[in-house]
């Protein structure tokens, strides 16, 4: 065997050991991740979660069972009820819950939306309008005006006392169809769709 053979072997062993060590490691996090999404690991991860946060990530475990993505800061739910998506922060007691509707706007639609605020974003490319708030009432609220604002029916200005009437109203007990659910159509594709009708909303 020539020298220059020789050379070659050791470093070929190299690339296997670390190969195999690679291997079994991706091994270890991916069985992690397949761990965790038991209820109850995910509610021995959450305890030290804010308690606003914690007490969100149970009830919505309650109505959608286990979140499809979970790390020790937050969770994140995919195609549950009229949700697109549901992502809850843990490690914040402030606009920890995001949750967000498949949505297409014309651009004139989308500028309108950039006054109003209140928590909402509009993603263009995921096509997705999401608001953030501490409740679920308060996101319906924010989508339900957002889409007013982008449609021309409300303005940001309008929109915007509208908001905050209607949340001291929360505040103080009572309700509206703005807090209670969607008041629009969101814009769903059929794979949402289909995620929609293997985890319907439980009220």
């Amino acid at each position: 065997m020539d020298t220059q053979a020789q050379d070659r072997y050791p470093l070929a062993a190299y690339f296997i050991a670390a190969a195999l060590a690679a291997a079994v490691a991706g091994g270890a996090y991916f069985g992690y991740r397949q761990q965790v999404q038991t209820r109850r690991d995910v509610q021995a991860s959450i305890r030290t979660w804010y308690e606003g946060p914690r007490l969100t990530a149970e009830l919505m475990m309650e109505r959608y069972v286990v979140p499809d993505e979970f790390t020790p800061v937050d969770a994140n739910w995919y195609g549950r009820g009229s949700w697109k998506r549901i992502s809850i922060q843990g490690d914040t007691p402030y606009q920890y819950l995001e949750q967000a509707v498949g949505y297409r706007a014309r651009p004139e639609e989308a500028a309108r939306l950039i006054d109003f605020d209140h928590g909402v974003r509009y993603d263009a490319p995921n096509e997705e309008l999401s608001a953030s708030s501490n409740h679920e009432s308060l996101n319906y609220l924010a989508l339900n005006l957002a889409d007013e604002v982008a449609a021309g029916k409300r303005s940001s200005r309008k929109a915007r006392d509208f908001y905050a009437s209607t949340a001291r109203l929360s505040a103080s007990g009572k309700s509206s169809p703005y807090l209670q659910g969607l008041l629009f159509n969101p814009y769903r594709r059929m794979s949402q769709m289909d995620l929609s009708r293997k985890y319907p909303i439980k009220l």
